[in-house]
């Protein structure tokens, strides 16, 4: 008898059961509390999570093996420059989407079809689009807060600067790349970030 994943509580946890669902779309606005935004700031490495609300939609239209949840992020942080380590103010504002799906259920002919040909030497296959290759539900379940939280990550300056701070070199004063600057958290995902918009290969 197979035994059920263990469900791991994160910094915000906010879990919805697929059984507790309507037919059609389900809509919901989360936010996390006072105590879960500290453990978040500490998460993200920023100084402070000072607001976040997400609306979120779950669609479970008739039929469909996934389930589609869609939604906006809107969130005030404060991050520490990181020339002159002042506070940085910062609005984040973005769109989100995600699929999920039973991993013990049916699995999608796309994502079916795209490990066949790699396995068979077809060449590099080009990335599934994520509702060809659904997160899996752990015990009938979606974390939504560990869903907006990875991409609130995404959504952060990877380099913050207070108003009127550059990165100068001293001899002569010429503007360097922030990688000179140091490496920072963010640095990787804002780079995969980018190559998913843009459709590369991250």
């Amino acid at each position: 008898m197979t035994q059920p994943k263990t469900i791991l509580e994160t910094e915000w946890s906010y879990f919805v059961n697929i059984d507790d669902l309507k037919p059609g779309e389900n809509t919901m606005s989360l936010s996390p509390d006072e105590e879960a935004k500290k453990r978040l700031a500490q998460r993200l490495g920023i100084v402070s999570l000072d607001s976040l609300k997400a609306d979120v939609v779950i669609s479970n239209e008739k039929g469909a093996s996934a389930y589609h949840v869609r939604g906006q992020i809107e969130a005030d942080i404060t991050q520490s420059c990181v020339v002159s380590l002042e506070p940085v103010k910062n609005h984040i504002q973005d769109n989100f989407e995600a699929w999920y799906a039973d991993p013990e259920g049916a699995i999608s002919i796309a994502k079916a079809r795209h490990e066949k040909l790699t396995e068979k030497g077809h060449g590099e296959q080009p990335i599934l689009d994520e509702q060809d290759d659904p997160e899996p539900l752990v015990n009938g379940s979606i974390d939504l807060g560990e869903l907006i939280t990875q991409y609130l990550s995404l959504g952060i300056d990877p380099y913050p600067h207070a108003e009127g701070v550059e990165y100068e070199v001293q001899d002569d004063k010429k503007t360097v790349e922030p990688d000179a600057v140091g490496k920072n958290p963010f640095a990787a995902l804002q780079d995969w970030k980018d190559k998913i918009t843009s459709g590369e290969d991250p």
